[in-house]
């Protein structure tokens, strides 16, 4: 192919975040504030410290991007064009002190409690083309948890 062919071929848009701010794309990372008055680290970010009620701006930093399942449930009824059933859960960062709501992508009859998780990013929604990202975890490939998957 020749380069004025290859010029012509419009390049597919970039994907863009469900909302800024939330997450870095490159690599996949939530952004988190860490208060500077008491060291709470808060997800998403916040103007305010919700533990010591100290007014930001607090320093913004990208957090961990693996943690463990605390808690979950199946949600089986969802807003249309949601497939169901899949599986929503409270996920700890651990080394961040954070619980982060998300969506995980595994099959219900698979999830526990304690389950090593990872951060990836997936398409929520395609706009006129541009896709939408959203955050959501996947079982961690390193962990024994992967074992039940195989």
């Amino acid at each position: 192919m020749n380069a004025n062919v290859q010029s012509s071929i419009p390049k597919p848009p970039d994907p863009r975040p469900i909302r800024d701010g939330l997450f870095l794309m490159d690599p996949p990372s939530l952004l988190g504030s860490t208060c500077t008055a008491c060291g709470t680290t808060t997800f998403p970010t916040r103007e305010f410290c919700p533990a010591c009620f100290t007014d930001g701006p607090h320093p913004v930093r990208a957090l961990e991007r693996s943690g463990s399942v605390f808690s979950y449930t199946v949600v089986h009824q969802a807003p249309g064009g949601r497939r169901t059933p899949y599986v929503l859960g409270y996920v700890d960062l651990e080394l961040d002190r954070v619980r982060v709501l998300a969506q995980i992508d595994i099959a219900p009859d698979q999830i526990r409690i304690g389950a090593r998780v990872s951060l990836v990013l997936r398409e929520a929604d395609n706009v006129e083309g541009i896709p939408i990202l959203n955050y959501a975890f996947v079982p961690d490939s390193n962990s024994l948890y992967s074992e039940v998957l195989k």
